[in-house]
């Protein structure tokens, strides 16, 4: 459940807008100056993929014709080796215009990859799901996480199971790994990866290797297996790939046929560099440390918040767990922050296109209806919209969509008032969905942003009837334009 009123959410509006209308790097005199004239910056980037026809990440296109690929410490050719929700690290430099660049280098590597344990629904929320790989806490959502499969074509949020042997992309939220890709591997694959910190290492082929959430994996270093030329030591950060000889007694005690030195933070040796990074704030008490996607943060009093309001939530430590877009340059392995943006999605839809208009393929408005609730709500698609039925071999976009299609939309309100469409996802299930603001409300009728819909006698309210302003989540199960469940959010 959404945890903002609509007072809130139009206080935190600002960074909505700015990610809506692409990057916010660089000046006014950059905005404004001819693109031809202005050089392109050089710029590390760190985000999970949105889309293809060359590769989307944190709203920009970026050109990978001449870029090389490292995927799961492989060399690979193109575009076909990544897919929808992969977080990677792009090496390359961004246009003055700040919605394209070219790739020097893509690389992804996966955060875990293992055996689905503990698969449980969540309680509070049946669109999400948890379980555990090796003892770290998987978070997977319902038209968040993207779902894929070598050999398993129905393999989805809902048919995953325990016992799958998965890799995981995404970025920890604390202790958990929210999960933005999910692949299920092949039936035959009994490889496995874990990262974490070398512990009682007893100096030639045995140590603990400590994982999130103090999880731990007993491994064994094979013969002739690959370790790092400079040696193991407590303390290492590092990746270990193996398989688990006794899987039903010994389920924690790995055979390693990689020991690999990882860059715990995604960045490694790109100290100097320009960065921009999106993901969750996390603040580590013990440490005293904001970070993002692993990544040390360092404010001052030259760093911008948008909206403003973010630099005192910082400060109170109230921030944590906001999803925000950061960029800066990163020095000894801390990020210094020159911009923070907050982004918050808020808005939910499951509705009718009615009509697409589309200025590229990624950018444009989808005007949404709701059967025979009265009136429409535009929003507006731009490269940072995620599109989930995307591939690494299909294009799927706003040319793939027509009117007769119903979508699912997470979306955040700008500053100018339009709606920004987040994620985007192609469905067929019968029924309506609306989270949003009340606008108005009586005894017969319900208004939500600009659709209203009636109320019936069999009108089911959760957490007592609302009032205007609250924040709602309303369900037309038979798309009667009749409200089956209006739920107060908290």
């Amino acid at each position: 459940m959404k945890n903002l009123t609509f007072v809130k959410l139009l206080g935190l509006s600002l960074a909505a807008l700015l990610a809506g209308c692409g990057s916010s790097g660089g000046s006014d005199d950059a905005s404004n100056a001819n693109p031809a004239l202005v050089a392109a910056t050089p710029q590390t980037t760190v985000g999970q993929i949105t889309g293809f026809g060359s590769v989307y990440v944190n709203g920009v296109r970026y050109d990978t014709s001449s870029a090389t690929y490292d995927v799961d410490d492989d060399a690979a050719t193109g575009d076909d080796s990544l897919a929808v929700g992969m977080v990677v690290k792009i090496q390359g430099s961004v246009n003055a215009d700040g919605r394209s660049g070219e790739a020097q280098s893509v690389s992804y590597d996966d955060d875990i990859e293992g055996i689905v344990e503990n698969l449980a629904t969540d309680p509070e929320d049946e669109g999400v799901k948890t379980f555990t790989i090796f003892g770290v806490s998987i978070r997977a959502i319902e038209g968040r996480t993207n779902f894929d499969a070598e050999d398993d074509p129905d393999f989805s949020f809902l048919t995953i199971m325990n016992g799958d042997n998965v890799e995981v992309s995404g970025a920890f939220d604390g202790d958990v790994l929210v999960a933005s890709y999910i692949e299920k591997q092949d039936a035959s694959d009994d490889d496995f990866e874990a990262k974490g910190t070398v512990t009682a290492y007893d100096g030639s082929s045995q140590f603990v290797l400590v994982l999130k959430n103090d999880a731990a994996l007993n491994v064994t270093i094979a013969p002739g297996a690959e370790t790092p030329s400079a040696g193991i030591a407590d303390g290492q950060y590092v990746e270990v790939e193996g398989s688990i000889p006794d899987p039903v007694n010994a389920p924690a005690d790995l055979l390693a046929t990689k020991v690999e030195r990882e860059d715990e933070d995604r960045l490694g040796d790109d100290d100097d560099d320009d960065v921009e990074i999106k993901g969750t704030l996390s603040f580590d008490p013990e440490s005293d440390t904001w970070s993002v996607m692993g990544i040390a943060l360092s404010f001052d009093s030259q760093t911008r918040y948008f909206p403003m309001s973010l630099e005192d939530s910082i400060a109170n430590l109230s921030a944590h767990g906001l999803y925000v877009e950061v960029e800066g340059r990163y020095v000894d392995d801390v990020l210094l922050v020159d911009e923070i943006e907050l982004e918050e999605d808020d808005l939910e839809f499951k509705a009718d296109v009615q009509e697409v208009n589309a200025t590229a393929p990624r950018d444009g408005t989808i005007t949404l209806s709701f059967g025979p609730a009265m009136g429409t709500i535009e929003v507006r698609v731009t490269p940072d919209t995620i599109f989930l039925d995307d591939t690494a071999t299909t294009s799927f976009d706003l040319s793939s969509i027509t009117s007769s299609d119903q979508v699912e939309i997470d979306a955040r309100r700008g500053s100018d008032g339009a709606i920004y469409a987040s994620t985007l996802h192609i469905e067929d299930d019968l029924g309506y969905e609306i989270e949003g603001p009340v606008t108005a409300i009586d005894e017969v009728s319900i208004r939500i942003l600009t659709v209203t819909f009636t109320i019936g006698a069999e009108t089911f309210f959760e957490n007592g009837v609302p009032q205007v302003e609250d924040f709602v989540e309303l369900e037309d199960e038979n798309g009667d334009g009749v409200a089956d469940v209006i739920e107060i959010d908290d």
